[in-house]
C-alpha cells in the first residue's frame, strides 16, 4: 500500500529536528564508522567511538552527600538535580556545597553497533581543587590519588578504562566527588568518552592546556624576577654601601617563591592545605620588602610608620591560622591599600627633592597598584554576588599561555625595577667617572699639601706622619729651608674633609709658598686675608676669592742656635719632650680680618724634641665614644711620629691624623 505523500513529509521533517535538536553535548570529531547511542531516551547518530570522541555534557544527575549504593547501575536517580557540565552551578540554581557529591550519566549502545564490541576509554577532567572516583556499571575504574587520605591537590585530567557495556549496551557512569571548600562550578568540567586512541590525544591536549592555563605563565614570571634577583645582588657584592640593592633582591626572590609554590599546586606536587598555609607568607613578605627597598631606596626617614605596616604584613597570615578569615580579609584590604599610598608617597617625595631615579619606578608601580586594585575590587563584588564570577577572575591569553591579571601587575612592577636597575647603574658610572677624576685631582692637591721628602739639614731632624680619613682631607704642613739655615715649620687644618678641604688647604700652601715674610705672626696675618679674600691683586684692587670655612694654623721658625719663634691661630699647641707648650691662644684663620697674631720666643736645647700634630690626635675615639683626649697625647708626644699617629689610628680614627716631629741636634 503507497503512504501519504503528506504524511512521509512530516514523518522525515520531525526525525531532521529530532537530530538538530540534540544537546551540544554529543557533538563528536569526525570518524570514519558509525554507531548509535541513545542517551535520555533519544536514537542519535554519532562517529564511530573507536574513531572519535563524545562530551557527555549533559544532563546529568547530581546529589549531594555520599552512599555507596548510588554507583549502582538499578538505583533510581530521577528524583536528583539536572546539571550541565561547564556551567557555574549558580546559574543552574544549585547554591554552594562543601563534601561529597555524585553525578551520575546513563548511556545506552545499540547492540548491534560496534561501540557494543568495541574498547571505550573515559576521560575526567575536574575543574578545580578536589578529588574524583569514577564507577562504570559499579565498577570503579580510576580515583585521584588523594580520594582515599582527603588530601587536596589541583587535579588535573585522568583516563579510565571502561568495562565492557551491560547486554542490553546501558553503560552507567557515576562519580564521585569530594572538596573541602565551598563548590561554586562545580567539581567535575568535562567527561569524554571515545576510543583508547583518541581519548590518549585528548588526555594529552588536555595535559598541555593545563600547562599553558596554570603554570607556564607563573613558570615564566618566576623565572624573569630570579634574573633580576641575581643581577641585584652582583650590584650588592659591587657596591655594599647600596643596602636598596640587597632588598630589591630580596623582594624578587620573594616573587619568584611565590610563583615556585603557585607551579608546584597546578602541578599537585603540594597538597592545597600546604599550599594555604606558606601562600599568604609569601604575599605579605613581598608586601614587607618592597616596602624596605622604597625605604631605603628613597632614603625616606619615616621609618616607624613604615615598621608598623611592615609587622602588620607579617603577622597577618596568624588571622587565617586561627581560622579568622573575616578580620584577615578586611585587615589584608586595609594593609594593601596603605601600602600602595606609602610606597606612591615615598617615591613623589624622593621625586620632587631631585632623586630623578624614583621618578623612572613612581608612574609603573601606580599603574600595577590601580590594576591590582581593581582585580581586588573585582574579587569582593563577585563574592558580594554584585557580578557573576566569571568577571572576578579575567584571564588573557597571549599564544597557548593564559595569564592573570597578577601576572600583569608583577611584569609591570618587574619593568620598573628593571629600569631602576639600568637607571642607577648608568648614574653609578657616571659618579665613578667623576670619582676617579676627582681622585686624579687630590692626588695632585695631596702632592702639595704633604711633602714626600724632608728637607735635610745639619742642626735638624726631621720625620712626619700623615693618616687621612678618606682620599684627601684638609690636614697640610710645610717644612721650608731659609738661607740662614733656618727652618719654617707651618702645620694646619682646614675645616671639613674631602675634596673641597683639600682645595681650600692647596690654597693656603699656595700663599704660603708666594709669602715674602718669614715672621710667623706676618705670615699667619697673610693667610687670614686669603682665607677672607682680601688679598690685594696685581692690579691693586681687593680679591674677592674668598676660602670656603676657617682654618686653624701653626707657625714655628727655628733658628740654627735653638731659638724659635712661634705663632698660633687656633692649633693645638706643639709639646716639648712631652710637655705642651704653652702659647697665646688667637682665633683661627678666616674668621674676621685684620687679627694681630702674637708670636712667642722660646730656646730649644741640644736634644730637644718638638711634636705638631692636628686635632685627628686628640679626637680619635674608641667604639664606646671615648676620646682619646689630651692626656694619652701627652704620654706618647715623646715618641715618633709615625708611633703617634698608628696609636690614635688604631684607637679609633675618625679626622685626618698629622704628626711632624724634630729633633734639634746642632753641629
Amino acid at each position: 500500500m503507497q503512504g501519504n505523500p503528506p504524511v512521509r513529509s512530516a514523518v522525515l521533517l520531525w526525525l531532521l529536528l529530532a537530530v538538530a535538536l540534540v544537546p551540544r553535548a554529543f557533538a563528536a570529531q569526525p570518524g570514519s564508522t558509525e554507531i548509535f547511542i541513545a542517551i535520555n531516551a533519544m536514537q542519535v547518530s554519532i562517529p564511530a567511538a573507536t574513531h572519535g570522541t563524545i562530551h557527555l555534557e549533559g544532563p546529568w544527575s547530581f546529589h549531594e552527600g555520599d552512599d555507596a549504593r548510588w554507583s549502582d547501575p538499578s538505583f533510581d536517580d530521577t528524583s536528583w538535580d539536572k546539571v550541565m557540565l561547564g556551567t557555574p552551578f549558580n546559574e543552574q540554581g544549585i547554591d554552594t556545597y562543601t563534601g561529597y557529591a555524585w553525578y551520575r550519566i546513563r548511556i545506552q549502545l545499540q547492540p548491534n553497533s560496534k561501540a557494543a564490541e568495541t574498547q571505550l576509554a573515559l576521560l575526567v577532567t575536574p575543574y578545580s581543587v578536589g578529588q574524583l572516583e569514577v564507577f562504570v556499571n559499579g565498577v570503579e575504574t580510576g580515583q585521584t590519588r588523594g580520594m582515599a587520605s582527603h588530601m587536596e591537590y589541583l587535579t588535573g585530567p585522568f583516563i579510565n578504562t571502561l568495562p565492557k557495556p551491560q547486554p542490553d549496551g546501558t553503560i552507567l557512569i557515576a562519580i564521585r566527588s569530594w572538596v573541602s571548600g565551598s563548590v561554586v562550578h562545580g567539581l567535575v568540567n568535562q567527561v569524554t568518552i571515545g576510543g583508547p586512541d583518541h581519548i590518549q590525544e585528548s588526555y594529552l591536549l588536555a595535559k598541555a592546556r593545563h600547562w599553558d592555563q596554570n603554570i607556564a605563565a607563573k613558570i615564566i614570571a618566576g623565572f624573569l624576577f630570579f634574573c633580576v634577583a641575581l643581577v641585584a645582588a652582583t650590584l650588592y657584592i659591587a657596591q655594599r654601601h647600596h643596602s636598596e640593592y640587597l632588598w630589591l633582591c630580596i623582594l624578587c626572590l620573594s616573587i619568584t617563591v611565590r610563583g615556585s609554590l603557585e607551579a608546584a599546586f597546578a602541578l599537585a606536587w603540594v597538597p592545597l592545605r600546604v599550599y594555604d598555609l606558606l601562600q599568604p607568607w609569601t604575599v605579605w613578605f613581598f608586601f614587607a620588602s618592597t616596602l624596605e627597598f622604597v625605604l631605603r631606596f628613597t632614603g625616606n626617614a619615616t621609618r616607624r610608620f613604615v615598621r608598623i605596616i611592615q609587622i602588620g604584613a607579617l603577622l597577618l597570615p596568624l588571622a587565617s591560622d586561627f581560622q579568622l578569615y573575616r578580620v584577615s580579609g578586611y585587615l589584608g584590604y586595609l594593609i594593601e591599600i596603605v601600602f600602595c599610598a606609602l610606597v606612591v608617597l615615598m617615591l613623589f617625595r624622593a621625586w620632587r627633592k631631585g632623586r630623578s631615579e624614583t621618578g623612572v619606578m613612581l608612574v609603573p608601580f601606580i599603574l600595577a597598584a590601580v590594576v591590582d586594585s581593581i582585580d581586588t575590587l573585582l574579587g569582593v563584588a563577585a563574592s558580594w554576588k554584585w557580578i557573576p564570577e566569571s568577571y572576578a577572575t579575567p584571564n588573557f591569553h597571549l599564544g597557548p599561555i593564559q595569564y592573570s591579571v597578577s601576572t600583569v601587575t608583577d611584569l609591570v612592577f618587574l619593568g620598573s625595577l628593571i629600569s631602576v636597575i639600568f637607571y642607577r647603574f648608568i648614574r653609578v658610572s657616571q659618579d665613578e667617572q667623576r670619582s676617579s677624576a676627582e681622585i686624579e685631582a687630590a692626588r695632585s692637591v695631596q702632592a702639595l699639601l704633604i711633602p714626600t721628602q724632608l728637607p735635610s739639614n745639619r742642626n735638624f731632624l726631621l720625620e712626619s706622619a700623615y693618616l687621612p680619613v678618606s682620599g684627601v682631607g684638609g690636614d697640610f704642613f710645610q717644612v721650608l729651608p731659609l738661607k740662614d739655615d733656618s727652618m719654617l715649620i707651618v702645620v694646619g687644618d682646614v675645616s671639613g674633609k674631602g675634596l673641597q678641604a683639600a682645595m681650600s688647604a692647596s690654597t693656603l700652601v699656595g700663599a704660603l709658598r708666594n709669602e715674602l715674610s718669614n715672621d710667623p705672626a706676618t705670615i699667619l696675618a697673610h693667610l687670614n686675608q686669603v682665607m677672607l679674600g682680601n688679598v690685594l691683586e696685581p692690579s691693586g684692587k681687593s680679591g674677592t676669592n674668598a676660602v670656603a670655612g676657617f682654618a686653624t694654623c701653626l707657625c714655628a721658625r727655628i733658628y740654627p742656635d735653638g731659638r724659635m719663634v712661634i705663632a698660633n691661630a687656633g692649633h693645638l699647641s706643639p709639646y716639648r719632650d712631652g710637655r705642651e707648650l704653652e702659647l697665646s691662644p688667637c682665633l683661627p684663620l678666616g674668621v674676621i680680618p685684620n687679627v694681630e697674631y702674637e708670636q712667642a720666643t722660646l730656646q730649644l736645647k741640644h736634644g730637644d724634641r718638638l711634636i705638631f700634630l692636628s686635632d685627628g690626635v686628640v679626637e680619635a675615639t674608641d667604639p664606646k665614644g671615648e676620646l682619646f683626649g689630651f692626656e694619652r697625647t701627652q704620654q706618647v708626644s715623646h715618641e715618633s711620629p709615625r708611633y703617634i699617629a698608628q696609636t690614635a689610628q688604631r684607637f679609633g680614627q675618625n679626622d685626618d691624623i698629622t704628626v711632624v716631629g724634630l729633633y734639634f741636634v746642632p753641629a
